[in-house]
């Protein structure tokens, strides 16, 4: 009996800081994974064996393909002919706007679809009447609807999925791949680690406030911040937001850096801050920033914020500490109680692994995941 065939879709494959959709297309092994993707990049941080991407069509092909998608924002003009080749029984849309723009190839194929919603595809893009009318027959046609919370899951309710059809699937991470915090090593100058995008969403700029209040009063500390800016400008106005808070001598931008480097940050930090806010525009977190799960799973205490589906993964005083969004205040009395009381510090931090091998194990959702391809397909 042969395996099935399951095609991913998500452009380009794979952004620098994908892993947790790259978890999902190698790690489910009753099935035979391959990907569709407009453009490839960071193939040596992912690797995969069957990669069908638009850049390796003919001249022509190429070309016309750039005009499809121009006029139409649609995908897979001349990958259709792969869908019969491969014997593909089941395709996988990471990112709603991926789901909407492989539609029209996914339907001619009369193949089921299993789209998963992240955040910023529901949270901005759902409030854009474009992207609302796109949706529209992603829902009508697509089987199932993934999110990693009820947050989410709600969030997607509002714009129209249908509630019988979204399934809260949690974004694992292999637990046991990641080292474990060693609360034996101790040091004077407290290291506070963020890994972020420089997004409004990401609350960088909160951050910088409350740190400026530890600063203040004195605390000894470094805060090392992993991530980078989409442009020139966003980056330099946050460089000037370290300034204009005063602690240009406390903060080390460290960069977009491979996945093992910052996860060696991790573990050479104590806390993990991460106070997610609603953007002006509208967008938020959706579910879970995936660095807040890998922190938690390493040992560390987290400081955020009740945003999104974070409460979910960060249990209030027993995995870490929650502020209302924007309080800035109550960040920096929340750092500072961590700071001031190295027990209660490895206390959350010891329940914050526990609490991730417990419902965010990379091989008990993997396990689900299959079980929804798999039931999926029967039902076709």
């Amino acid at each position: 009996m042969r395996k099935n065939n399951i095609v991913h879709l998500v452009t380009p494959y794979l952004f620098h800081t994908g892993s947790w959709i790259y978890n999902q297309i190698i790690g489910v092994n009753e099935v035979n994974q391959f990907i569709f993707t407009q453009k490839k990049e960071n193939l040596l941080q992912y690797p995969a064996e069957h990669i069908i991407s638009c850049e390796d069509l003919n001249v022509i092909e190429k070309s016309l393909n750039i005009l499809y998608r121009k006029i139409t924002d649609n995908y897979g003009l001349f990958l259709f002919k792969e869908i019969n080749k491969n014997k593909i029984d089941l395709f996988h849309a990471h990112m709603g706007f991926e789901g909407a723009r492989w539609l029209k190839m996914v339907m001619k194929s009369k193949k089921p679809l299993i789209t998963s919603f992240y955040g910023q595809d529901v949270s901005k893009l759902g409030k854009e009447e474009y992207w609302l009318k796109r949706y529209r027959p992603l829902f009508d046609y697509g089987n199932h609807f993934l999110a990693e919370g009820p947050n989410l899951k709600k969030q997607l309710v509002e714009i129209g999925c249908p509630e019988d059809k979204i399934i809260i699937q949690k974004l694992g991470i292999p637990i046991a791949d990641y080292p474990v915090k060693d609360y034996s090593i101790s040091s004077k100058k407290i290291i506070i680690l963020q890994v972020s995008t420089f997004r409004e969403k990401k609350g960088i700029k909160y951050s910088f406030e409350a740190l400026k209040l530890l600063n203040e009063n004195k605390i000894d500390f470094e805060f090392r911040l992993i991530g980078g800016a989409d442009d020139d400008k966003t980056f330099n106005r946050y460089k000037d937001l370290i300034i204009q808070n005063g602690i240009q001598d406390k903060v080390k931008l460290l960069g977009k850096v491979p996945h093992s480097e910052m996860i060696k940050e991790m573990a050479g930090a104590d806390i993990f801050l991460h106070p997610s806010v609603t953007a002006a525009d509208g967008d938020n977190e959706g579910g879970v920033p995936v660095g807040i799960i890998e922190a938690s799973a390493v040992g560390l205490p987290i400081v955020s914020s009740y945003h999104a589906d974070i409460p979910e993964v960060v249990i209030d005083n027993e995995t870490g500490l929650l502020a209302k969004e924007r309080d800035s205040m109550q960040l920096y009395k929340n750092l500072l109680k961590l700071i001031n009381d190295y027990d209660f510090r490895k206390r959350l931090g010891i329940k914050a692994r526990k609490h991730m091998i417990k419902n965010y194990d990379l091989r008990d959702q993997l396990i689900k995941l299959s079980e929804i391809y798999l039931k999926t397909i029967d039902a076709q």
